[in-house]
């Protein structure tokens, strides 16, 4: 898609942004590392359904999140520090781009009510996702463009 824009500016701009998101994911991830909140997720999965006011998605956090607290919390911060390795070094950049956007998906609707800008902070993470997944970021400055 990029090739077609005939500019090398473009390529920069994106590799920006996948990069800055990568980051983002990082240093979500390992500032929960450092802090040990993955050894709370139980509490922080009990304020999220406590006012949640998506019935259908505080459900699913009470039936399929809460009794598996422990390893989801483990899961959450692997998961964060991760995808901020992936698309930081441009490595399977889609499917990280993807999962990033999914997961921005479901921290909106489990503690968006949370806080006005949580929803802006988690749409804007999910376009930034789609936006690398759909340009082909991963074909510049990329671990990607190497190896693929």
């Amino acid at each position: 898609m990029l090739e077609s824009l005939n500019s090398p500016v473009p390529a920069v701009w994106i590799v920006l942004l996948r990069v800055t998101v990568g980051l983002i994911w990082l240093r979500a991830g390992l500032s929960k590392v450092l802090h040990r909140e993955y050894l709370e997720y139980e509490v922080k999965l009990r304020q999220f359904i406590s006012k949640n006011p998506i019935s259908w998605y505080r459900g699913f956090l009470e039936r399929c999140m809460l009794p598996y607290s422990r390893p989801a919390g483990y899961f959450f911060v692997t998961a964060e520090v991760c995808l901020g390795v992936l698309l930081t070094l441009g490595l399977l950049t889609l499917p990280a781009a993807l999962i990033g956007a999914f997961f921005n998906l479901n921290f909106r609707l489990a503690a968006g009510w949370q806080s006005p800008s949580n929803p802006t902070l988690n749409y804007l993470m999910i376009i930034c996702q789609l936006l690398v997944a759909a340009s082909d970021a991963g074909a510049y400055l990329s671990l990607d463009a190497v190896w693929f």
